[in-house]
């Protein structure tokens, strides 16, 4: 009976491991979505409205997801000013992000990137820049859903297939 369980446990266990390997993908997928959103509307609040960049921050707060708490980092670093420029408070909240584990190196010189080019330039060449960042954001969405698409599975399958085989080599 206790090796049944023992089977089960280890079985179960590998699963989940597989199961881990398959959400860090979608939240992956998740998070990248999500800045490109983000992108989209900076673009749009840019171009028509002409609000602050700490009225753009706080908007974009509002709107929850994984860069919430980033948002808001942000927006309160700009508003109590303490000197450092816009780009070193970016650095600095992007690296609170707890799920930013989740996300590949160049996502992550993309995300930099943005912030080392936002509100540095005047509107039009801000515009453009922007523009630059969400194709290059949609790309690396593009090939992060072809990556969740072929590994999800196959992380599934080999932590079920693992399990099995060390619950059959264990007893």
């Amino acid at each position: 009976m206790l090796k049944l369980l023992g089977v089960c446990l280890i079985v179960c266990g590998c699963s989940g491991l597989g199961w881990y390997a398959v959400t860090g993908y979608l939240v992956r997928l998740r998070m990248l979505e999500e800045a490109e959103q983000a992108l989209h509307f900076l673009y749009g609040e840019i171009e028509y409205s002409g609000c602050d960049m700490i009225e753009l921050l706080d908007k974009l707060a509002l709107r929850g997801g994984y860069f919430c708490s980033f948002w808001s980092g942000m927006a309160g670093g700009l508003k109590g000013y303490d000197g450092q420029c816009f780009f070193k408070h970016w650095q600095q909240e992007i690296r609170k992000i707890p799920e930013i584990r989740n996300l590949q190196e160049e996502d992550l010189e993309l995300l930099m990137e943005v912030g080392e080019n936002l509100g540095n330039m005047d509107r039009y060449t801000q515009l453009h820049t922007l523009e630059i960042f969400q194709e290059r954001l949609h790309i690396i969405i593009g090939q992060a859903r072809e990556e969740y698409r072929d590994k999800a599975k196959v992380s599934l399958v080999v932590g079920v297939t693992m399990g099995c085989l060390l619950a059959l080599a264990l007893i």
